[in-house]
């Protein structure tokens, strides 16, 4: 035995008494603190021994824990703020504070002697304290491995064997071992074992989830006690006090929740190994993962109470069905996501069917001209012509525009008729944008119809290189029509005319400018363009899926490098990979490819052959990829002020806040190689040497040859009819080849089963039901506390109370018709009860315990006795004197008298019965004692003053009345008038 320095000093213990009080005004938390640590300890056995003798109450606690060597307890356990599990996620106590909550026993001796698992018997040590923590004696005991503290205090009352088996057994009784957490820790109370199952009585429902378990019941006292690896951190009376931030919860060891056996109240037990463990007061913070508990802990609650009300009171067939899947919509987020899967997808086909139906008719079905016919190259392969209408008039090519495809050209194709000034320079006029493709190759965002808004005009400025445009146009029906721009320029909307008269433009969300028409037009627009940005600030890049692992990792690499150089490496990868060619075998090899279910890119990369609008397509994905807001223009090429023939794609690109520019990865049939990317500024304005076919500046690839801009693919005969005359569609179907749609399908089914089978697996569940349940207990409970069932509808609108010859009818109905004085009760059927029974008023049948309960419980009136007192009530020669003059006031009260009534008149509104048979239907009836000395008064008074008579009766009556003021004013001041002139006579 050696004498050795105190670990803690007086300040010290001041400081750990500060901390301990932090745990609540429970003396007794303590207990659980030394369970927690035995169970952090690995412990699988612990024993706790209270015993109070002449003079000593004592508490020894012991474990076959891990033990801890003397240096560990010097550096952690007598030290405040230091732990060795802060960093461990299956140790509950983290904050080194939760030993020294013994100083709230306030013990005169504390020993604590332990020996470390695995080490030998002289590892072992004992160090024993006085309550001021002042003196420390250290010793080495004999003991086997695991740990135990001592507690000696002097007697106080007598009670602490008692308190402490409380306090373990509520705290500690579902305690599990540190790592299995299905293995309970047995903790012995002088000899008793204080465990428990994780269960409630029936009816009761258990279940559990990966790293959470729970039971819940209905049982005759309101708790919900919360857990954390087995010990309570919490307790409250319902769901909603548990979260409550100042609610009726409770982190106290002990707690008493009131039995009431007469009713039944919802329990629940919840316990989770992902709440956060507060130092305060040993509770838990209100964080995602105790509300998520909770949420399950009510749908769980909720899915057992109807289970049980189908054994207790099964519901017939025709109603069943709608409360299932109601009930399964609130509990089952597998039915909710299945259920909200198959509305978004059937909405989405509407919505398809709607603005895209000839698309979807000619991809999936495929639509007129699916098939080989007369200019085909081979099955299911059409030539094409693209060139604009003969007559020159513009019209919307999104209406014809099936994506990019290779198109061979026959004949000189036509021009649009659009002309500009000044002529000099190259003008690439963008009708149709599109960012992004599916792999497929289908737009995915064309413009939209319905998203319209006014547009911000850009004005042209002194100085700038504005275009004067003069253009034809040709509206074949009610709609938009888009106003081709240049590239890096935007409309100068004060400007624009249609056959001199001003029309208003509109912007779509690519920032491009459209004409809205309610009928039919045709005319010439005239507008002006300048050079400027566009009106809202650049978003990200949309990043498309598809791509080339290869490609897409090559793009993603150039991140790092200017804009500008990102775009030049990408044009130039795209000439290495695809050649330009609109040859027919081309064309029929990518018609081949696509039937059998190769996306674009797929079919483009393997061919190595393409047209503008499939090579410039593959461009935009890779700037899209490599971080370079990118995009697919669609249009018509403009030389010394007039539209070339047939129409062309190119690649618009932005920097920042700045102008569209233009890169060209096509680069035509007759100027390989050149520059394909602006150097500076948008590239609509360039030199007039290249217009006329020279390299000139490096400015802009036009992907133009010697005879015109290369080819896009539109329906065959847009260059006969305007697109809006419902041309046509004589391209290959577009759809999935049979096999690929079938496989897709298919896929997605499996998926949806898939996700379906593990969402409805994650929560396995053991429900424990009541065949003999009586409703009569838990209709108590809901009517006396329904804040206790606030979280379950069910029980409120479930039909469960019986009602004479009628279906029975929902707490919720019985509240709200005893509120409006509608509910009503009979035991005997009286005749006033079947006759009201047959008016189809509400009557509850009282020889049924749930029904006499809720009558009681509500304030049912009781048919019964009035249908005796009516039987004995008459009407006076007073009271018909009153009657009359409540009549001619249009009041609709009978006033009668009845023997043995009581100084409190009874009143009844026969009109809420809706008889049939009874005199007095449709009466508001008030009946008095005939004995009361008032009435006795007023009456032998009345044959001397009979009106003074009536104003004493009605004064008295009316006291019996709930009137306004100004009602019963009313009624007396005609009578007082009668009496004020009998007076006078």
């Amino acid at each position: 035995m050696e004498a050795v320095p105190s670990p803690a000093s007086h300040d010290f213990r001041a400081r750990a008494r500060v901390e301990a009080d932090r745990y609540g005004p429970d003396a007794w938390i303590f207990v659980r603190e030394l369970l927690q640590n035995t169970r952090d300890a690995g412990a699988t056995r612990v024993e706790i021994r209270a015993s109070e003798d002449a003079t000593t109450a004592r508490i020894v606690c012991r474990d076959d824990g891990e033990g801890m060597s003397y240096d560990h307890a010097r550096r952690f356990l007598f030290a405040l703020y230091a732990s060795s599990k802060e960093s461990r996620r299956d140790q509950v106590g983290r904050f080194g504070v939760g030993f020294w909550s013994i100083l709230r026993f306030e013990p005169a001796r504390i020993v604590i002697r332990s020996r470390p698992r695995g080490g030998g018997p002289e590892s072992a040590w004992e160090v024993e304290l006085d309550g001021s923590l002042e003196q420390a004696t250290r010793r080495t005991p004999t003991m086997e491995p695991g740990t135990e503290v001592l507690l000696e205090r002097p007697r106080t009352d007598g009670e602490i064997v008692r308190r402490v088996r409380d306090a373990a057994h509520q705290n500690a009784r579902f305690l599990t071992c540190k790592g299995d957490p299905e293995r309970p820790l047995p903790v012995v109370i002088n000899g008793e074992s204080i465990g428990a199952p994780f269960e409630l009585p029936a009816p009761s429902s258990a279940f559990r989830r990966r790293g959470l378990r729970g039971v819940v019941g209905l049982g005759s006292a309101a708790r919900v006690e919360l857990f954390s690896r087995g010990l309570r951190v919490r307790a409250a009376a319902t769901f909603d006090d548990l979260l409550s931030p100042g609610g009726r919860s409770t982190s106290r060891s002990r707690v008493h929740f009131a039995e009431l056996p007469s009713r039944l109240a919802p329990q629940a037990l919840l316990e989770s190994d992902r709440l956060e463990v507060l130092l305060s007061r040993a509770d838990a913070r209100e964080n995602r993962a105790l509300r998520r508990l909770v949420r399950l802990g009510q749908r769980e609650l909720a899915r057992l109470l109807d289970r049980q009300l189908d054994v207790s009171r099964p519901l017939p067939w025709f109603r069943r069905w709608p409360m299932t899947l109601r009930l399964g919509l609130r509990n089952s987020l597998a039915l909710r996501t299945a259920l909200g899967a198959l509305a978004g997808a059937a909405l989405a086909l509407v919505v398809s069917i709607a603005l895209w139906g000839e698309r979807l008719t000619e991809r999936f079905l495929g639509g007129p001209g699916g098939g080989a016919g007369p200019g085909s190259a081979g099955p299911g392969v059409v030539i094409h012509q693209v060139s604009p209408p003969a007559d020159g008039t513009f019209s919307d090519i999104a209406r014809v525009y099936r994506g990019p495809q290779v198109d061979t050209l026959e004949g000189s194709g036509g021009a649009l008729g659009l002309r500009y000034a000044p002529p000099e320079g190259l003008y690439f006029f963008a009708s149709l944008i599109i960012d992004r493709f599916d792999d497929d190759g289908v737009p995915q965002s064309s413009p939209p119809r319905g998203a319209l808004t006014p547009y911000r005009s850009s004005a042209c400025l002194e100085g700038q290189e504005c275009v004067q445009v003069t253009l034809p146009i040709r509206q074949a029906e009610a709609g938009t029509l888009p106003i081709p721009v240049p590239t890096g320029h935007r409309l100068d909307a004060d400007t624009l005319r249609l056959d001199g008269a001003p029309r208003p433009a509109f912007a779509s969300l690519h920032d491009a400018p459209f004409l809205v028409f309610d009928r039919p037009a045709e005319g010439t627009l005239t507008y002006t363009t300048t050079p400027a940005a566009p009106a809202g600030r650049a978003s990200a890049a949309p990043v498309r899926s598809g791509l080339p692992a290869e490609l897409a990792r090559l793009a993603r690499a150039l991140q790092r490098e200017p804009p500008k150089v990102r775009v030049q490496r990408l044009v130039d990868e795209i000439r290495a990979r695809v050649a330009y060619s609109v040859d027919r075998e081309v064309a029929e090899a990518h018609q081949a490819a696509r039937a059998r279910g190769q996306g674009l890119f797929e079919r483009t990369l393997a061919i190595g052959k393409g047209d503008c609008d499939v090579q410039n397509a593959l461009l935009v994905a890779l700037l899209q990829e490599a971080g370079v807001q990118a995009r697919l223009a669609i249009g018509h090429v403009g030389a010394e002020g007039r539209s070339r023939p047939w129409y062309h794609a190119w690649v618009e690109y932005r920097i920042g806040d700045g102008p569209w520019m233009i890169a060209d990865a096509s680069g035509g049939a007759a100027d390989e190689g050149g520059p394909a990317v602006a150097d500076d500024g948008p590239g609509p304005s360039v030199a007039a040497s290249e217009a006329s076919g020279g390299a000139g500046e490096p400015g802009v690839r036009s992907g133009a040859s010697s005879t015109g801009p290369t080819p896009v693919a539109v329906a065959d005969g847009a260059s006969a009819t305007p697109p809006s005359a419902s041309p046509r569609v004589a391209t290959a179907s577009r759809g999935l080849g049979p096999y690929a749609t079938a496989s897709a399908s298919l896929g997605l089914l499996a998926a949806l089963a898939l996700l379906i089978l593990t969402l409805a697996r994650r929560t396995r569940r053991s429900l424990a039901l009541e065949p003999s349940q009586d409703l009569t207990s838990l209709l108590q409970g809901v009517l006396q506390h329904p804040e206790s069932f606030q979280s379950l509808p069910a029980v409120f609108q479930r039909p469960l109370i019986p009602i004479a010859r009628r279906p029975p009818i929902s707490i919720e109905d019985a509240r709200a018709l005893a509120s409006a004085g509608r509910l009503f009760r009979s035991r005997g059927r009286s005749a006033l009860a079947e006759d009201a029974i047959d008016g189809g008023a509400t009557v509850l049948e009282e020889h049924v315990p749930e029904a006499r309960m809720v009558a009681d419980a509500l304030g049912a009136a009781d048919l019964d006795a009035w249908d005796d007192l009516l039987a004995g009530a008459e009407v006076t020669p007073l009271l018909t004197a009153v009657n009359q003059h409540l009549a001619e006031l249009g009041e609709p009260w009978l006033m009668m008298a009845a023997p043995g009534i009581g100084k409190s008149a009874r009143t009844l509104d026969l009109g809420l019965l809706r008889l049939r048979k009874t005199p007095l239907r449709g009466r508001r009836v008030v009946v008095v004692d005939a004995d009361d000395p008032w009435l006795v008064e007023a009456a032998a008074a009345r044959a001397q003053a009979p009106a003074a008579a009536l104003f004493a009766a009605l004064d008295r009556l009316l006291d019996h009345l709930d009137l306004p003021a100004d009602r019963r004013g009313r009624i007396l001041a005609a009578s007082a008038r009668l009496a004020v002139a009998e007076a006078a006579e």
